[in-house]
């Protein structure tokens, strides 16, 4: 089952995150590898008021299916 997930790249003067569609089951040999590789539980929008990030992300933990109140 793909996932989304964020890789992170390096270069001498910047860095960047990249999103993708991925298989979670190889974040482990990916991460042995070297690469920096993250699972995205809730995505921000930049318009969205800080006040209101919260509510945000626990409405997509619910239509996602995670526990909103783990962690």
């Amino acid at each position: 089952m793909k996932r989304q997930l964020a890789i992170t790249v390096r270069g001498h003067l910047c860095e960047w995150t990249f999103h993708f569609d991925g298989d979670p089951k190889y974040l482990q040999e990916w991460r042995e590898d070297g690469l920096e590789v993250f699972e995205v539980y809730n995505s921000i929008p930049m318009w969205l008021p800080p006040s209101l990030i919260g509510a945000w992300c626990f409405v997509q933990d619910c239509f996602n299916f995670r526990n909103p109140f783990a962690n």
